[in-house]
């Protein structure tokens, strides 16, 4: 089996493949591979080789109704991640892998705990980059942009036995990062370790961890540092 993640990155799509790797003493780690960015047709034929997959979509693969929002990208930002847009490769890449029906839980309400072997009969599910990295932390994670908040991303995928076969992960873009972890999401998924939210009836988002706070809390996040005030000087 192999977990699978996918994001956006400049029109193109960005894919991360991870793969167990067994030894007689645990932990199970996991070996990541890394592709170019590419077409949904190159990511459909290379899904195509890999044999049984589970795929990780970092970005939407249902488009909301005429006038309304997802329900499911509603829970996510009320809970202190900004939702993913939509991504026309991304969804031409869900339809080329025969419009396989993304995870819907028999459930009711808005959140729950996802089936154990729900895999099986959806390999496929949609997921948030940042979500995922929230849950990983149980709380919010600083941007991108801020050298914290890679740090933390970075530190996430080490603790989660991240393997980077091909480099090292300080040296990947951002983009890599954020496949891999939706990679990761994959792998909690089939392991009966993930949580959802959203409409049963509609669509939903997959994040790793056995449940999901009301709202990621900032405190704590960034360290305190100091900075000086500069001089007042009257208006010119």
């Amino acid at each position: 089996m192999r977990y699978c993640g996918v994001v956006g990155l400049q029109g193109y799509l960005q894919l991360a493949v991870l793969e167990e790797v067994r030894t007689p003493e645990p932990p199970i780690r996991l070996s990541a591979l890394f592709f170019e960015p590419g077409s949904s047709a190159q990511l459909a034929a290379e899904l195509r080789t890999l044999g049984d997959v589970v795929v990780a979509f970092g970005t939407p693969v249902s488009l909301a109704p005429d006038g309304h929002s997802r329900r499911c990208d509603e829970l996510l930002a009320e809970r202190g991640v900004t939702p993913e847009p939509p991504l026309a490769e991304a969804l031409r890449l869900h339809l080329l892998l025969n419009g396989a029906a993304p995870f819907t839980p028999e459930a009711s309400g808005e959140q729950g705990t996802v089936p154990e072997g729900a895999y099986r009969d959806f390999p496929v599910f949609e997921t948030s980059p940042d979500g995922v990295f929230c849950s990983l932390q149980g709380r919010r994670v600083p941007s991108r942009r801020h050298p914290v908040g890679m740090q933390m991303r970075i530190d996430e995928l080490l603790s989660g036995h991240v393997i980077d076969d091909g480099g090292e992960l300080w040296h990947r873009r951002t983009e890599e990062l954020d496949a891999v972890a939706c990679a990761l999401c994959a792998h909690r998924y089939a392991v009966g370790h993930a949580s959802w939210l959203g409409d049963p009836g509609g669509s939903v988002i997959v994040l790793p961890g056995s449940s999901l706070p009301d709202r990621f809390s900032r405190h704590g996040v960034l360290p305190p540092v100091e900075r000086l005030q500069l001089p007042p000087v009257a208006d010119s």
